[in-house]
C-alpha cells in the first residue's frame, strides 16, 4: 500500500492545464521529494491532496483510502506561504492547531511544550507570532504540521527563510520524524537538501511527471558521463563551444559541468579548453547532482526518453505565481 496514490489526476485553472493527467505512487516511511520548476503544478498537486482544491478528472488515495473518506489527522501539512495567525501567541497557536487535529487539550499543552523546546523557541512560549522572525516563524509553521504525528506530512518548501544551523535542525527532525513511521513528502527548490535526505524523487513539469525513481538510481544513471571543471578566467565560454562534445554545458564564471555526448571522452573536454586558453584549476569526472539533473531534464528533456520540457530559467525565485505553481 502507497502513501498516496494518483491516478488519472488532472486539475485546470480556465485555460491553464495546471495539472495534466498524472499517475505517480509515493511510498511509505520515506522521504520523498515532489520536484519542479515554478509552475510545474507542485503546489496544485499538493493542494488537491489536502483537500483545498478538487481535481478536475482522476482521483487521489490516502493509505489506500480515497481522499475523501480519511480523517484530517492523517495529514500534516507545511504550506509554502505561512498560514500561522500572527496575533496569537506561540504556544496557544500550538495548541489550538493540535486540538483541531483530534489532541486532548493536556496533550497539545504537552507536545507544544516540548515542540518548543526541540527548536530551541520554550522562551518565546507567550510572545504573539508576529513579534518572530521570519525563520523563527517557520519553525512554528513545521512543529504545526507535524505535532500531532501524522501518518503523512507534505511540506511545501520548509527550508524558506532558514539559516544553514537551522536547515541542519529541520533535516534532522525529518530523519526522526520518519524513523518513527511518518512519510514526508518535501517540495523544494533546494537540490541540496533533496540529495541528502530522499529516498526517491518525482520531477514535475507542465503538469506532468517527466522523470521519478531512486535518488541513487537517478544520479548514477546521469553522473557516469558528467565532468566538472574549475577555472579563473572562464567568462567568455559559451555552451555553443561545446556543442559537438556535450549533450549539455553548465557554465559559469569560475566553473562549469558537461554532460558528454556517448562517443567523447572526458580528455577532449579539457584538450578544448586548454586551446582556448583556459587556466583550468580542476578538472574531474564528477557524478551529476541533483541540480545539475534538474536543469538537464527541465531545460533539455531527459535522455531515457521523456519529451523535453519547455526552455527556461532553473533559477527562478521560490516564490511561484498563480495557481499554476
Amino acid at each position: 500500500m502507497e502513501a498516496l496514490s494518483y491516478r488519472g489526476v488532472e486539475k485546470n485553472f480556465g485555460e491553464v492545464k495546471a495539472v495534466r493527467p498524472l499517475d505517480l505512487d509515493i511510498p511509505q516511511g520515506a522521504i520523498f521529494g515532489l520536484l519542479g520548476p515554478n509552475g510545474a503544478g507542485k503546489s496544485t498537486l499538493i493542494r488537491m491532496t489536502m483537500g483545498i482544491y478538487l481535481p478536475d478528472q482522476g482521483g487521489i488515495s490516502v493509505l489506500g483510502q480515497p481522499r475523501n473518506q480519511i480523517s484530517s489527522s492523517i495529514l500534516g501539512y507545511l504550506p509554502e506561504e505561512r498560514g500561522l495567525y500572527t496575533k496569537m501567541k506561540v504556544g496557544e497557536l500550538l495548541r489550538f492547531f493540535a486540538c483541531l487535529r483530534g489532541l486532548s487539550t493536556a496533550e497539545a499543552s504537552r507536545r507544544a511544550s516540548k515542540g518548543l523546546k526541540r527548536v530551541g523557541l520554550e522562551k518565546w512560549e507567550n510572545n504573539k507570532v508576529d513579534e518572530l522572525s521570519k525563520g523563527m516563524q517557520q519553525k512554528i509553521q513545521l512543529l504545526v504540521a507535524i505535532q500531532h504525528i501524522p501518518k503523512i506530512a507534505i511540506l511545501d518548501e520548509p527550508f524558506s527563510g532558514l539559516d544553514p544551523v537551522n536547515t541542519e535542525l529541520f533535516m534532522d527532525m525529518l530523519d526522526e520524524a520518519v524513523r518513527e513511521g511518518m512519510t514526508v513528502v518535501l517540495s523544494t527548490h533546494q537540490m541540496e537538501q533533496v540529495e541528502k535526505l530522499c529516498h526517491s524523487i518525482a520531477l514535475v513539469n507542465e503538469g506532468r511527471v517527466v522523470l521519478q525513481g531512486d535518488v541513487g538510481d537517478i544520479r548514477k544513471r546521469y553522473g557516469a558521463r558528467a565532468v566538472k571543471v574549475e577555472f579563473s578566467d572562464g567568462a567568455a565560454l559559451s555552451p555553443a563551444d561545446f556543442e559537438s562534445l556535450a549533450e549539455q554545458a553548465l557554465i559559469h564564471p569560475n566553473e562549469a559541468r558537461f554532460f558528454l555526448r556517448p562517443s567523447v571522452h572526458a580528455g577532449k573536454i579539457l584538450k578544448r579548453l586548454l586551446d582556448m586558453g583556459v587556466k583550468v584549476s580542476k578538472f574531474e569526472e564528477a557524478q551529476a547532482s541533483m541540480h545539475d539533473i534538474f536543469v538537464k531534464v527541465v531545460t533539455g528533456g531527459d535522455p531515457g526518453g521523456q519529451p523535453p520540457a519547455p526552455t527556461g530559467s532553473a533559477r527562478e525565485g521560490r516564490k511561484g505565481d498563480g495557481h499554476a505553481n
